[in-house]
């Protein structure tokens, strides 16, 4: 194999692809990337793989401006972290030049000799699905999907169906949801098309956050094909010169549409961004081991206390917008809830919190866009004018 790469192109590619490379594994032929040139069809193809989800790039031989130059065909397989850091520090073009020990890596006066594994000796991870459903959608609808709920995933392996995203189709969106059993996230967003019947899949939200980084969010033109397997999901744009499929979990997902409050006694909105920075004030004091604050709502405004035994305490408050309240009603809370809830409405102006009772689980919604959340407070609140409280508070968990 003989062949050229532009060097700002290369490193973009592998920047991508590298993400999927773990960091440990028994697999060692897994911390490799596939290069694989094929002259006839002007095209080199890059691969990555874990045990649950691998990448695809493909770079393009193109009359001008070509992001690679195909010389001969051929494969190699070389260690995929290590290549990304001698191509980060190249000039100009790389060339390579690989046999079927040896790939020579070249640029300026700079040259490596690199041991290469056998191509055949890898093998990434697919979709075997003869039965599928396609659609397709914008870019920046399934980057704000993910953004908006991700982040509500379980992180311990006790209950693993709840570290994913459920995701389903219905006859005119996309529907994502996410839960950890204690706050939950549910979005959803227009596709443009279908091919198939609806269906729906349990996707690992860090596999996800890997999608999310590599999509390019700000191009409203990009459409992204989404294919739902019965055991995998195909994410691929730009000609499907950008491929990713993922391994969807075993289990099925639990029914959240019964903990929803859907007429809350109260509701309140505030300014998202106010809120937000006033929670990043407080929680520099909130307790580490629980990261909770004490949220007291009443008609005129919000007031955020948080008490640190060992350091002092904390309070902020926020003006209301809007309020149907008549009593203060005070609920404790994981302050780190809030924050990334509200970071995740990036854009978004306006909020409206829903509450019932203290106590209850209350929702947060998007003002003026589809979507909500829901936060399942501490249980015990404690009047804040009691900087010490005689019982811990302990979480109110959401049946899920």
């Amino acid at each position: 194999m003989k062949v050229t790469f532009r060097c700002d192109e290369l490193v973009k590619v592998l920047r991508d692809i590298v993400r999927v490379v773990p960091n440990s594994t028994n697999r060692p032929v897994l911390k490799h990337v596939l290069i694989r040139a094929n002259k006839e069809d002007d095209r080199v193809d890059l691969y990555a793989s874990s045990e649950d989800m691998s990448i695809r790039r493909t770079l393009y031989e193109t009359i001008t401006d070509p992001a690679v130059t195909i010389e001969t065909s051929g494969a190699c397989l070389l260690p995929a972290k290590e290549l990304f850091e001698i191509v980060k520090k190249a000039i100009g073009n790389v060339a390579v030049h690989a046999n079927s020990t040896k790939t020579k890596l070249v640029f300026g006066k700079t040259k490596y000799e690199l041991a290469s594994l056998e191509p055949e000796l890898f093998t990434p991870y697919t979709n075997e699905d003869d039965d599928t459903t396609s659609v397709v959608l914008l870019a920046p609808e399934l980057h704000r999907l993910l953004r908006r709920t991700t982040y509500a995933t379980a992180k311990g392996p006790a209950r693993p169906i709840l570290t994913g995203v459920h995701l389903a189709l219905g006859e005119s969106v996309l529907q994502a949801t996410a839960t950890d059993g204690l706050r939950l996230a549910g979005f959803t967003v227009p596709y443009q098309t279908i091919t198939g019947e609806q269906r729906s899949l349990t996707v690992p939200a860090a596999l996800l956050d890997k999608v999310a980084l590599g999509l390019p969010a700000h191009d409203d033109d990009e459409e992204i094909t989404l294919v739902f397997g019965s055991s995998s999901l195909i994410v691929s744009w730009d000609d499907d010169s950008y491929r990713m499929v993922i391994r969807a979990l075993d289990g099925n997902y639990p029914d959240t549409s019964r903990i929803i409050p859907h007429n809350p006694l109260y509701r309140i909105k505030v300014d998202r961004q106010e809120l937000l920075e006033a929670c990043e004030r407080v929680s520099i004091l909130s307790e580490t081991e629980h990261q909770r604050a004490q949220f007291e709502f009443t008609r005129e405004r919000l007031t955020l206390t948080a008490i640190s035994s060992q350091y002092g305490n904390a309070r902020d408050t926020v003006e209301m917008k809007n309020a149907s309240i008549d009593k203060a009603l005070a609920l404790w809370c994981n302050i780190h809830y809030w924050i990334t809830l509200l970071r995740s409405f990036e854009g978004i102006e306006q909020i409206e919190v829903g509450l019932v009772e203290t106590n209850q689980p209350f929702t947060v919604n998007p003002v003026g866009e589809t979507g909500l959340c829901l936060i399942a407070p501490m249980a015990n609140a404690t009047a804040v004018s009691k900087e010490t409280a005689s019982t811990e508070p302990t979480d109110e968990r959401v049946s899920a």
